[in-house]
């Protein structure tokens, strides 16, 4: 379930713990001009909520169905798929037992996805408060947990995905091509929340990197979830340029170089 001030359908694939918090992406981008003119490096794609309001990027994941289902929402019937998947499998109206027979059949077309397996999925993630839990083998592992279906940011954003320079591929951090890189570029993550501090000292390692390199980088994340604040977060942030966003007892991150 997601935390308060924390709405599910906000993003174009709404993904709790790895998206932002309403209203906080159009705060940043209202403080630090020209970004959404600059090609954009995702190097953890789960939204896309940041990369699809620039000019054109790259989403990198090696996350389950990331790829597939951000394939979909390029496509100009992407919206009128799902809602067709909706209408044909769930009659229209969530329910318990229907949930649980389509989650079964979907699990044998993910072997094998297709364009309306995913907007299935998509379906299936939103009558289960969208978390992402996939088993080894791919299989959608996600209890029943029904929200509303909400495709209007699909509906806001389709057009310019449709027309608009974006590449999906798999990567990550770990195997990110520096070579890929101009200095126009601007290399982008936001940091799960939550994450061990192991991974953070990682991520935050790897973008000093890309600072010394002299490239620019632009990190988001979760600063302070009901009013405990990530002092390790903090401490780095202190060497950069950063932008907060607050919401009730939750405060967003935009940490950057330049």
């Amino acid at each position: 379930m997601e935390d308060t001030g924390e709405s599910l359908n906000s993003p174009i694939i709404p993904y709790p713990g790895k998206q932002l918090l309403p209203g906080s992406r159009e705060h940043f981008f209202g403080l630090k001009s020209g970004i959404k003119d600059r090609y954009i490096y995702d190097l953890g794609l789960s939204t896309g909520e940041m990369m699809y309001e620039c000019k054109g990027g790259m989403g990198l994941s090696n996350e389950r169905h990331i790829i597939g289902l951000h394939d979909l929402m390029r496509m100009p019937y992407a919206e009128s798929l799902i809602r067709e998947e909706f209408k044909n499998q769930f009659k229209g109206k969530w329910g318990k037992a229907k949930y649980y027979r389509i989650r079964r059949d979907l699990n044998q077309e993910l072997k094998n996805p297709s364009r309306r397996t995913f907007a299935k999925l998509y379906c299936l993630m939103s009558s289960s408060g969208f978390i992402h839990k996939f088993d080894s083998y791919g299989n959608f592992k996600c209890e029943y947990f029904p929200h509303a279906l909400d495709t209007s940011e699909i509906k806001v954003k389709n057009k310019k995905l449709i027309n608009s320079d974006f590449i999906i591929t798999r990567g990550g951090i770990n195997s990110f091509d520096y070579n890929l890189l101009t200095r126009k570029s601007l290399v982008y993550f936001h940091m799960p929340f939550p994450s061990t501090e192991l991974y953070k000292s990682q991520v935050l390692e790897f973008f000093d990197c890309i600072d010394l390199k002299k490239y620019d980088f632009l990190l988001s994340a979760r600063l302070i979830n009901r009013g405990r604040m990530d002092k390790t977060l903090s401490e780095w942030a202190s060497s950069y340029s950063s932008i907060k966003f607050t919401k009730f007892t939750f405060t967003d991150i935009f940490i950057t170089n330049f």
